[in-house]
């Protein structure tokens, strides 16, 4: 499995998805994860029965393009890391290499066409080869642009066996660049939804909106925070927590100011994964104003638990929301219509709770891991079952 988002350690408040989805196939297969370093973190270890290698690619102090917000998100932030792309993608290749020839391995699965599915692209043989699956989550898709990257996907998902789209949205999008369509998947990221996201009669406040991602401008907190005033000429007891870090943090920290909304305006910082399910439990509402979204897992989080959910009205999440039955929805970007959304649900208690059980139960038949994991596994097994005596890692 290659990812540049990965837990560093135990405990690390990075983004864990795909390291859940590791957990759960390591039932049924022998999982080793391939992840870029960063300080403080071990070259090698196990993790909940996974075990992870770190690829060096720089000086300790420099290697900081993944983690943190992402790579895109830390080049904007500081341009001299633009420096580091080239090792950055040479240490993986050579990682990558090594690993094959030490474990022979059934499978190979990336995560991000760019960059981890460039270089298993690169790093797949001619002839007799482990299966190949890329799974593409959105930024990778939607945040490059232009001819040049739309030919590297091409290139990409041609050189894999299959390629996996976290949204049928996001399927579309990769099949009207020239991806063949019987050779993309439609898989969702999941979430634990029998065990972590799960109610548990908390209190839960009238008042507290919550958002919950990385500080990034797609993630279109800015227009949260815009929506704001409007939001508490209405309802003045409103109040905002964001759970979060990124390199939006100060610029939004700024605009919280210059909107005199410091009284209201909540900034946690960044949480352990199994620490968010008590604040889903707790707020009146979770609001995902994104302007761009591959899928959305923090609606999934919050459904778990029974959280109302506003969300921007784009194509992805419109699917995971059902139009609007198990969520409210408002026109992306637009500051105006998130502020009477937020109203409209935090003023209708009933119609709110009607929404989250509804996308609950939604969520819980199709997005648990358990599930997702068995359709990932459904990918992976013929490989692993052909390959057992060459190792049978994925």
């Amino acid at each position: 499995m290659l990812s540049s988002t990965f837990p560093r350690w135990e405990g690390d408040t990075e983004p864990g998805f795909v390291f859940d989805l590791c957990r759960h196939l390591a039932a049924e297969l022998e999982v080793t994860v391939l992840a870029p370093h960063a300080a403080g973190a071990r070259l090698r270890e196990t993790l909940a029965g996974v075990s992870v290698v770190r690829y060096r690619y720089g000086p300790s102090s420099w290697e900081k393009l993944a983690y943190g917000g992402g790579i895109m998100a830390n080049l904007r932030r500081n341009p001299l890391l633009f420096l580091m792309l080239p090792p950055f993608f040479l240490g993986q290749l050579m990682a990558l290499l090594a690993l094959m020839r030490r474990l022979r391995p059934a499978a190979l699965h990336a995560h991000w066409i760019v960059p981890q599915g460039m270089v298993l692209a690169a790093a797949l043989p001619g002839r007799t080869r482990p299966r190949a699956i890329c799974t593409a989550h959105g930024s990778d898709v939607s945040a490059l642009r232009g001819g040049f990257w739309r030919r590297l996907r091409r290139w990409v998902t041609l050189r894999c066996d299959r390629t996996v789209a976290v949204s049928e949205a996001l399927k579309a999008q990769l099949v009207s660049e020239g991806c063949p369509p019987e050779q993309v998947d439609v898989i969702p990221m999941g979430a634990d939804l029998r065990r972590l996201f799960v109610p548990d009669g908390s209190p839960r406040s009238n008042a507290e909106i919550l958002f919950v991602g990385r500080l990034v401008p797609g993630k279109g907190v800015d227009i949260l925070l815009n929506a704001l005033p409007a939001v508490l000429a209405k309802l003045p007891e409103a109040r905002l927590t964001v759970v979060g870090d990124g390199p939006e943090r100060a610029s939004l920290i700024d605009l919280t100011r210059r909107l005199d909304l410091e009284s209201r305006v909540a900034f946690a910082g960044s949480v352990a994964h199994a620490s968010l399910a008590a604040h889903y439990r707790r707020a009146a509402l979770l609001v995902l104003p994104s302007r761009e979204e591959g899928f959305g897992l923090v609606l999934v989080e919050a459904l778990g638990c029974g959280c109302p959910v506003v969300a921007s009205e784009l194509p992805a999440i419109r699917s995971l929301l059902l139009e609007g039955q198990a969520g409210r929805l408002f026109q992306a970007g637009n500051a105006a219509d998130l502020s009477q959304a937020i109203t409209g649900m935090l003023a209708d208690g009933a119609r709110s709770k009607a929404l989250a059980e509804r996308g609950r139960q939604h969520v819980l038949s199709q997005y648990d891991w358990q599930a997702i994991a068995r359709r990932y596994a459904a990918l992976l097994m013929p490989a692993a079952a052909a390959g057992e005596s060459g190792g049978g890692h994925a």
